[in-house]
């Protein structure tokens, strides 16, 4: 008979395995890593800020453009003048750039371009120390186009007085995109090896570490692969989604391994069967906490937060299925010392050692929740898109200089007059002449670029006196002027469009109150705003919502989670004891963000949800134990004595898995993963110490208040 079982786990282990092959090879065969990042992945297709760019463009077509600034301590020079001809001409020829202005190929010199209302704040550094070349690129650019840009001014700048800066959404885009990819190869293989090394020095078992590994990466691989089949393209969130479902699945494990470690029974099979009956309905429950956490993300108009709530979702269902139907086989060919003891003797009270060291702890955490209470007015929801680049590197250093030197983010705004009077006039002219000095005044504008610029620049020609503004714009109109006044002027000339290159650092405001101001520039100019839209507009409405979502999904979450709560103590002051725990979870996250000054981002900022739903496992695992020691007959006291005495192990190696897995963000060059990383990693510590000592502290008071 023995040796009929051994033959048939180990076909179950054959098909356990043969499942996870299946999984990787689809996965590997069909599934694109490389994230999809756009200029406007902020918000889905259909979204109304987003809408009003696409009209924008619509309206004024336009192509993204790149800003590239060549440093010189003379760039008035013959020599500098040759050399700047050289790289424009080298970057003109590279594949997706469609057209290219520079200070050789517009005004034609450095003495023209001082001295043209046009030309000075589109190609000339404050200071005079550098000129810009703008490129004009198709929306959909070329994988190689910035390596080809970046190896074009390498090659101008190599051996040279001359210093050169990149910018613009293309550029930063790649290099978000870059960072991600450079964190999906790297930290997914570290967190794999680290979470390994750590199981296996919790289990010491060979057998549970590879185990809790492959089921890991199984539901990592099936999570992308449902979500490939489901048409949800991978986004920037991916590579902290991936590590998202690997520690789902270490933590269950952990909990399931402790419970079949502290079974009673002899038999392989029957103390697996007899874990995962003992651990399932709280891991279920605990899935679904954490499910709810992601589908609350499903609520917001931000892209990336969508697409890491349905992600999740899939991620959660994944996690439970691989935890409970794939590592149980392992635990079959495990090594374990099974307990031949007697049901537990009811425990007595704590030592007064222990009690001390408990309620200090429990003290201590209420201390910290108190001093990060403040910090959440300090918040930064609205950070710089330079934030997402390391400080004190050559890529940020040449993205704050070009963003001193005229702005570094791009928004739109299309005005007409109130009455829809014709623009194309004297009158015209001057009324957008004066809204645009206007713009150009406020703080946080770097560059204006709009039609009275242009028609400044070409009344500078002999003969333009000769001609009426209207006729001025009919030939700025032709083919022959490349139908420049087109990008400005709409066909009924009555609405015309101002593109604002916004400074980013060192920005005061939220980029909602900025455009808000620049809003009562254009009323008090005799304009009204018809459109908005751009980078800069559509980061401030993002970060608007990232802000709203912290607060709302946390809150939901707390909602559902108080219901599970009930479900899973049956008891009403546990519950608000359970709740009230996890509720100081992104208080503490949060406080400390803004007491540290550390920005909130679209990458980052899920990592209050992601934590929050991880954090109350332990919550949950507790509260059963205490009810099932309950339904034992074992009194108040020694219920949460048995119950601690089970289940501080489990709580304490999943903290620790957790806290130490999501460290390896901290590693990251790129500054929003190591944010997300760090965020969970205080709150994890935060949460596993809190479940131990300040959830049964208020869960008692709780209970004596409230009753049962």
């Amino acid at each position: 008979m023995g040796s009929y079982f051994r033959a048939f786990e180990r076909r179950i282990l054959a098909g356990c395995l043969a499942v996870m092959a299946l999984v990787a090879v689809l996965f590997i065969s069909v599934v694109d890593l490389r994230p999809q990042v756009t200029p406007d992945f902020f918000f889905g297709s259909n979204d109304p800020d987003l809408a009003q760019s696409a009209e924008i463009r619509a309206l004024f077509p336009s192509d993204d453009f790149l800003v590239i600034s060549v440093a010189s301590d003379n760039i008035f020079s013959p020599a500098y003048l040759a050399r700047l001809q050289i790289l424009s001409a080298n970057l003109q020829k590279i594949p997706g750039v469609n057209r290219l202005v520079s200070v050789t190929g517009g005004p034609g010199s450095i003495e023209v371009a001082l001295n043209s209302p046009f030309w000075k704040p589109l190609l000339i550094s404050d200071d005079e120390m550098a000129t810009l070349i703008i490129a004009f690129t198709d929306r959909q650019v070329p994988d190689s186009l910035i390596s080809d840009v970046e190896d074009a001014a390498r090659i101008f700048d190599e051996g040279t007085a001359f210093r050169i800066s990149l910018s613009g959404m293309p550029y930063i885009v790649e290099h978000i995109r870059r960072s991600l990819i450079s964190d999906i190869k790297v930290f997914s293989g570290a967190a794999l090896a680290v979470f390994t090394v750590i199981l296996l020095f919790i289990f010491r078992s060979y057998v549970i570490a590879l185990g809790s590994a492959l089921s890991g990466i199984t539901a990592v691989f099936l999570t992308l692969l449902v979500q490939h089949f489901l048409g949800m393209s991978v986004g920037i969130l991916t590579a902290n989604l991936s590590i998202i479902v690997f520690v789902l699945v270490q933590s269950q494990i952990i909990y399931l391994t402790s419970n079949w470690r502290g079974r009673s029974e002899t038999g392989r099979i029957e103390a697996v069967r007899g874990a995962l009956l003992q651990t399932f309905q709280a891991s279920m429950w605990c899935m679904l906490t954490t499910l709810l956490g992601f589908a609350t993300l499903l609520l917001v108009s931000a892209e990336p937060l969508r697409q890491l709530g349905a992600g999740g979702i899939i991620g959660a269902v994944s996690a439970l299925i691989c935890s409970f139907l794939l590592f149980p086989v392992f635990l079959l060919f495990a090594r374990r010392r099974p307990s031949h003891t007697t049901p537990a003797p009811a425990i007595s009270a704590p030592s007064l050692p222990v009690k001390l060291g408990r309620n200090g702890a429990a003290l201590l955490l209420i201390v910290i929740v108190i001093a990060a209470f403040p910090g959440l007015s300090r918040l930064n929801t609205d950070p710089s898109l330079l934030s997402y680049f390391e400080e004190e590197t050559e890529l940020r250093d040449g993205l704050e200089f070009v963003d001193q030197n005229g702005g570094s983010s791009p928004a739109e705004l299309v005005v007409r007059r109130p009455d829809d009077a014709r623009l194309d006039t004297e009158e015209g002219y001057e009324a957008m002449w004066e809204l645009h000095n206007s713009l150009l005044a406020h703080e946080e504008v770097g560059t204006v670029i709009s039609l009275p610029a242009l028609m400044a620049e070409a009344n500078n020609h002999p003969l333009a006196f000769l001609l009426p503004w209207r006729e001025i714009i009919s030939l700025l109109s032709m083919d022959i002027n490349e139908r420049v006044a087109e990008s400005f002027l709409d066909e009924g000339r009555t609405r015309t469009l101002f593109v604002l290159r916004m400074r980013e650092d060192g920005r005061a405001q939220d980029r909602t109150a900025v455009m808000a101001e620049i809003n009562e520039i254009v009323g008090a100019a005799g304009f009204e705003t018809s459109l908005m839209g751009g980078v800069y507009v559509l980061q401030g409405r993002l970060s608007d919502l990232v802000a709203t979502s912290l607060l709302s999904g946390a809150a939901g979450l707390l909602a559902l989670f108080a219901v599970i709560a009930w479900i899973t103590s049956r008891s009403r002051g546990m519950t608000v004891a359970m709740v009230t725990t996890a509720a100081l979870v992104p208080i503490v996250i949060l406080g400390g963000a803004g007491w540290g000054a550390v920005p909130i981002d679209v990458i980052s900022a899920p990592a209050v949800n992601v934590c929050l739903g991880i954090a109350v496992d332990a919550l949950i695992h507790l509260a059963m134990a205490v009810r099932a020691r309950g339904k034992s007959g074992a009194g108040a006291a020694n219920a949460w004595a048995l119950a601690l005495q089970g289940q501080t192990r489990g709580i304490l190696a999943s903290t620790g898995i957790i806290a130490i897995g999501f460290l390896i963000f901290a590693y990251s060059g790129f500054p929003p993963t190591a944010r997300f990383g760090g965020a969970i990693v205080v709150g994890a510590l935060f949460a596993g110490i809190a479940a131990l000592t300040l959830f049964p502290a208020l869960s008692k008071i709780c209970q004596k208040v409230m009753g049962r």
